[in-house]
């Protein structure tokens, strides 16, 4: 037994030791989120595409939980997801949208293929986005997108 713990303590040691100077020499993983427009659905968008429109005309839209939104949301981000309130949420993205109008709303959560940015954003689409006049867009990737930025 004990023959079997040194053992196993070895190849910890030098497994984590490998890891290490792989680390050293080799960096940090690539983090970055892929995204290739062509290849997205309809209404995806990538950040490389979002990076290259003018920012003042851009209103993004968190579908996260208001605990992540407060954390770490997007500066001028509002919130507006299925998790609380829709109609108090709502109200607020009409507000801000009546204050100060921007034709292209993109909605972001925390990874790419979340359920609540599609939903958010298709509820957008039908119920304002025609009337108003603006596009709603998903961000590929989600929040781990704009991180990957930093």
């Amino acid at each position: 037994m004990k023959r079997l713990v040194e053992t196993i303590f070895c190849v910890s040691i030098l497994s984590s030791l490998g890891a290490f100077l792989t680390f050293q020499i080799i960096g940090e993983p690539d983090r970055s989120v892929a995204c290739e427009q062509g290849s997205l659905p309809e209404y995806f968008v990538c950040l490389s595409t979002i990076r290259k429109l003018d920012p003042d005309q851009i209103l993004w839209v968190d579908a996260r939980p208001r605990k992540q939104w407060e954390e770490n949301g997007v500066d001028g981000s509002i919130l507006l997801n299925d998790q609380e309130d829709w109609i108090d949420l709502e109200f607020n993205f009409m507000g801000k949208m009546n204050e100060d109008f921007k034709p292209i709303v993109v909605v972001y959560c925390n990874q790419s293929g979340c359920g609540s940015s599609k939903y958010v954003a298709r509820q957008l689409r039908e119920k304002h986005a025609e009337a108003l006049g603006f596009q709603v867009l998903v961000l590929e990737g989600g929040i781990n997108a704009l991180k990957s930025e930093d």
